[in-house]
């Protein structure tokens, strides 16, 4: 057991080192991005972690294997978060596309632009309708580029920024061929999404090679374990335990950087805040 407390001593402290260097090198905090925190799921995913510790740790008798499940039954909704992420920011693209060949269309009937806001916002993609809806009830109680702005702050999407940007134009200076610009940035935003899809479709392999390799290795452990405990009696005494620690971390670490690499990078906007740390519009 001193070994095994020499080496939770060790990991806090290097905890402790990891700290301090980004308390000294700082931290990057974008404040447009900041989420709100659901205490109830969280609530559940803390007591599921705990019962998934506490199942492995009676049923093994070893700590290490406990902390194990932990950090796996942790990591495993991050991962499906980050492709349920991915999903929504394509369907989102789609639907701005389409959004802006419904105005497109709407204008080139000789509609006005609030005319058109207000007509596409009954039939707007349901991806994008409450945020179309909430700009024509706007539209037609303040400035509209004023709305127009709110409107790309809530989608807070660069393809939307364009659209934005169009239309603020449009109704400031009057801008001529306002149908061909909106279709040019609907051709883009389909250019991004199809661009999405080969990359989603690229990573899906890497993604289903872990899942398998995790599989086999967590199945083999548990057929030892079953059907094998002498091959697995090593592993009762305190290196034993330190061991499967430092073998569980790598298998942990590998996970989170999959997760981390799994989620879809911020793409720069247009009409960013200030605290966006980006232009503003």
């Amino acid at each position: 057991m001193t070994a095994l407390a020499g080496a939770v001593v060790g990991v806090i402290a290097a905890i402790g080192v990891w700290i301090a260097i980004l308390g000294a090198t700082g931290v990057t905090i974008n404040e447009h991005h900041k989420r709100t925190i659901d205490w109830s799921t969280l609530g559940w995913r803390a007591a599921l972690i705990a019962f998934a510790a506490a199942v492995v740790w009676v049923v093994t008798s070893w700590p290490a294997a406990g902390g194990l499940a932990a950090a796996a039954t942790g990591i495993a909704p991050m991962l499906i978060g980050s492709r349920r992420r991915r999903r929504e920011l394509e369907e989102r693209t789609e639907s701005l596309a389409s959004w802006a060949e419904m105005l497109r269309d709407t204008i080139s009937a000789h509609a006005g632009l609030r005319e058109a806001i207000a007509v596409t916002a009954r039939v707007a993609p349901p991806p994008i309708r409450r945020e179309v809806q909430a700009l024509s009830v706007r539209a037609e109680r303040e400035s509209l580029p004023v709305a127009l702005r709110r409107f790309g702050s809530e989608v807070d999407d660069p393809v939307a920024d364009l659209i934005v940007t169009a239309l603020v134009i449009a109704a400031e200076r009057q801008a001529q061929r306002l149908s061909d610009l909106l279709s040019e940035i609907a051709t883009s935003a389909r250019q991004q999404a199809a661009m999405r899809m080969r990359i989603e479709t690229g990573r899906a392999r890497t993604y289903a090679s872990s899942r398998v390799l995790v599989v086999i290795t967590l199945g083999l452990a548990v057929l030892l374990l079953l059907f094998s405990p002498k091959f697995m009696s090593p592993y009762d005494s305190a290196t034993g335990q330190l061991v499967m620690l430092g073998i569980g971390a790598l298998f942990a670490g590998a996970l989170w950087g999959l997760v981390r690499m799994s989620r879809p990078a911020p793409a720069p906007r247009l009409l960013a805040t200030p605290t966006d740390g980006g232009v503003i519009g």
